[in-house]
C-alpha cells in the first residue's frame, strides 16, 4: 500500500485514522459474507480482516506496496523462508510493472499475490467501470509477467472495504476474495521498532491479519525478524493466506490434497452454503470442493469439473460429489463419482462425459472402461422409445421396459444402419452373446447375427 510521494501525507494521515479503526473492528469484520443460491458466484466479495480461525493462536503475515520504491525483497524473502512462512503480498499494478523481478520473486517463493488497485485510488470515489478498470489494468500488469491475483483484492486506504457497493463491483468483476487486515504495524511512518513490537503485542487476536509494508523507507521489513520472535513468545504461530480463508471440513480436506500446491490451486471464493443448510462448497482456481455431511468432503477439477457445472453441479441428476477426482484402473483415465448415482470419465482422447442410472449399471458390469465398450464418448442422450450412452467401441441403450443392453462392433454397425433404435428392430433385449458360428444380439423387432467365418451380419425379423 502506499501512492507516490506528492500524495503520501494524505495516504499517511489517512491511514493512521483506519489503523485505529481496524483495531476496533476486528472482532467484529470476519469472514463477512453474503448468502448466495445454490453453487452461484457470490452476489459480493466476502470480506476476511481475521482469518475463519478465531478460536487458534494462528497469525497471517501481509504486506503492502506500490510503485514508488520496490523495497528489500531479496531480505524479506530471506527472513520469511527462515521462519518458514507463507505471507501475502498486496502489489499494486503499477509496483508489477515497475519492478516485475521483485513481484515473480515474490510468488515464485509461494507467497500470495493480492490485487491492490492499478494505482492506488480511493474506490468509494469511483464508478463502477473506474473500478472495474482499476482491477483489470493491475490483473493485465500481473498476467503480463505471468502472474494472477486469483481474484483476491485489498481495498487501498482501506477505502470501502466493507461498502456494499464496493463488495458488490468486486465480485462482478470475479473478486470474490477481499483479504483485509486486523491491525497495522504503522511501520510505513518511519516508527521504531519499539512502537511496532508494542502494537503486535496490544493488537494481536487470534486470526489476525497482520499488515506492514514493503516499500524502503518503512521500518517494517528491519523490525520484521523481532516482529516475528515475539508472536512467537507470545504462543503465536504462522499460517497463510491460503488455509486463513478455508474452514471446517472443506479446510481439512484442502490441506490433506496439498492446499494450494494441489490440482486445485488457490481459493477463489469463501466457503459458501451449497444447496441448503448443513451443505458447502468452496471455489478455487481449477475446481471445487463440496461438502455435505452424510458424504463428506470431495473435490472436482479440470474438465470434470467444467462439465459438472454445465450440468447444473449439485442441482443437478449428479449431485453432490462421493469421491475425489481419481485416476481410473488402467491408468488412461480420470474419474469422480456422484450421489446420484452417476459418474464423470476423463480421457484426454474422449473428453469429459457422464454416465448414470441404468446404463451406467450395465458399463459397470461389463469391465467398466477396461470392458468390452471402453471409455464413454458422449453424455446420455434420448433416442426412440428410450436412452443410450455412446461407448468408444459400442452404445448401451436402455427403456423402462427392455432395461439396459449393449451393443457393439459388426452388430452395432448394421443396427446403425438400420436405423438404430427408429428401425424395425427397435431396442435391443440383450447384450450381445456367443452362437454357433458367432454372435448375436436380439431385439424387439428382431435380431442380428454376425458370422465369425465371413464376417457378415444377417437380419432376422420377428
Amino acid at each position: 500500500m502506499g501512492p507516490g510521494p506528492r500524495t503520501r501525507v494524505r495516504f499517511r494521515s489517512a491511514l493512521v485514522a483506519i489503523a485505529v479503526l481496524g483495531t476496533a473492528v476486528a472482532g467484529a469484520l470476519v469472514a463477512v459474507s453474503p448468502a448466495a443460491a445454490a453453487d452461484l458466484p457470490p452476489a459480493r466479495a466476502t470480506v476476511f480482516t481475521r482469518g475463519y480461525d478465531t478460536s487458534t493462536k494462528l497469525v497471517t503475515l501481509t504486506m503492502d506496496a506500490d510503485w514508488y520504491t520496490p523495497g528489500d525483497v531479496p531480505r524479506v524473502l530471506q527472513i520469511l523462508r527462515d521462519n518458514g512462512i507463507t505471507a501475502g503480498f498486496a502489489l499494486t499494478g503499477r509496483y508489477a510493472e515497475r519492478y516485475p523481478d521483485q513481484a515473480r520473486a515474490i510468488v515464485a517463493a509461494g507467497h500470495k499475490l493480492i490485487n491492490h488497485s492499478y494505482d492506488h485510488p480511493y474506490f468509494t470515489q469511483l464508478t463502477r467501470a473506474q473500478r472495474f478498470s482499476e482491477l483489470d489494468r493491475a490483473e493485465a500488469a500481473y498476467n503480463r509477467i505471468g502472474l494472477t491475483s486469483d481474484g483476491w483484492f485489498r481495498a487501498p486506504y482501506r477505502d470501502g472495504y466493507v461498502d456494499p457497493g464496493v463488495t458488490a463491483d468486486l465480485a462482478a468483476r470475479g473478486y470474490f476474495i477481499g483479504f483485509d487486515w486486523t491491525f497495522d504495524t504503522t511501520g510505513y511512518l518511519g516508527v521504531g521498532q519499539d512502537v511496532i513490537l508494542d502494537r503486535v503485542r496490544r493488537y494481536t487476536v487470534p486470526g489476525a491479519t497482520v499488515l506492514m509494508h514493503l516499500s524502503s523507507d518503512s521500518t517494517d521489513t528491519a523490525a520484521l525478524p523481532q516482529v516475528i520472535a515475539t508472536l512467537r513468545s507470545m504462543g503465536y504461530g504462522f499460517t497463510d493466506p491460503y488455509r486463513t480463508v478455508t474452514t471446517g471440513s472443506i479446510a481439512a480436506h484442502y490441506a490433506a490434497l496439498g492446499a494450494q500446491r494441489s490440482a486445485l490451486g488457490p481459493p477463489r471464493t469463501g466457503e459458501m452454503v451449497a444447496s441448503v443448510a448443513g451443505t458447502a462448497v468452496q471455489w478455487f482456481r481449477t475446481g471445487r470442493i463440496y461438502w455435505r455431511g452424510d458424504v463428506g468432503a470431495h473435490e472436482v477439477h479440470g474438465a470434470i469439473a467444467g462439465r459438472y457445472v454445465e450440468f447444473g453441479s449439485i442441482g443437478s441428476f449428479l449431485g453432490f460429489p462421493v469421491t475425489d477426482e481419481t485416476t481410473t484402473p488402467d491408468g488412461l483415465g480420470r474419474f469422480n463419482h456422484f450421489v446420484g448415482g452417476g459418474s464423470i470419465y476423463w480421457t484426454p482422447v474422449t473428453g469429459a462425459h457422464e454416465v448414470h442410472g441404468w446404463i451406467r449399471v450395465e458399463w459397470a458390469a461389463l469391465g467398466w472402461e477396461r470392458g468390452i465398450l471402453g471409455y464413454p464418448v458422449g453424455d446420455e442422450v434420448s433416442v426412440v422409445g428410450g436412452r443410450a450412452s455412446a461407448f468408444q467401441k459400442g452404445t448401451v441403450y436402455w427403456s423402462a421396459a427392455t432395461g439396459a443392453h449393449e451393443v457393439h462392433g459388426a452388430i452395432l454397425g448394421r443396427y446403425l444402419q438400420l436405423g438404430g433404435t427408429a428401425s424395425r428392430l427397435r431396442l435391443p433385449l440383450s447384450d450381445e452373446y456367443t452362437v454357433a458360428g458367432g454372435r448375436r444380439s436380439d431385439f424387439q423387432g428382431g435380431s442380428l447375427s454376425w458370422n465369425a467365418a465371413t464376417g457378415a451380419v444377417t437380419v432376422l425379423y420377428r
